[in-house]
C-alpha cells in the first residue's frame, strides 16, 4: 500500500475518496487534506481524478526510497534520496505553475 495525502480541493472527481482507505482527514486553511492508503491499481484512477491546473499527488511506501509523483496526465518515479531523479517531475510541475516550495515531495 502507498501512503498519500490527497488535497480534496485538487480533485475534479471526488468519488475516488470513496475508493481509497482514508486514515485521517484535516483542514489546513481552505484545503481539506486526507491521509490515505492506496493500492498500485488505484494510481491511474487517482491521476485521472485530479482537476486541471497546478495539482499533483505524490505517493510513497513506508521504509522505501521510491516515490511516485502523479499529475493529471503524467506519472514520474523518483528516488527520495536522489534529487537528480526529481528533475523531470519538478520541471513538469514548474510548467504547471506549481510553486517551487510545493515541489518537495515529503515522505514520512
Amino acid at each position: 500500500m502507498y501512503h498519500v495525502t490527497i488535497i480534496e480541493n485538487s480533485l475534479a472527481d471526488k468519488e475516488i475518496l470513496k475508493k481509497v482507505q482514508i486514515v485521517k482527514s484535516r483542514q489546513s486553511g481552505s484545503w481539506v487534506l486526507h491521509d490515505a492508503l492506496v493500492t498500485e491499481d488505484q494510481i491511474p484512477e487517482l491521476s485521472k481524478s485530479l482537476d486541471v491546473g497546478p495539482w499533483y499527488i505524490h505517493l510513497w511506501k513506508s521504509g522505501c526510497d521510491d516515490v511516485k509523483v502523479i499529475f493529471k496526465d503524467k506519472i514520474f518515479d523518483i528516488k527520495f534520496s536522489d534529487k537528480s531523479t526529481w528533475e523531470e517531475a519538478v520541471n513538469y510541475g514548474r510548467s504547471l505553475n506549481i510553486p517551487e516550495a510545493q515541489l518537495d515531495f515529503p515522505i514520512d
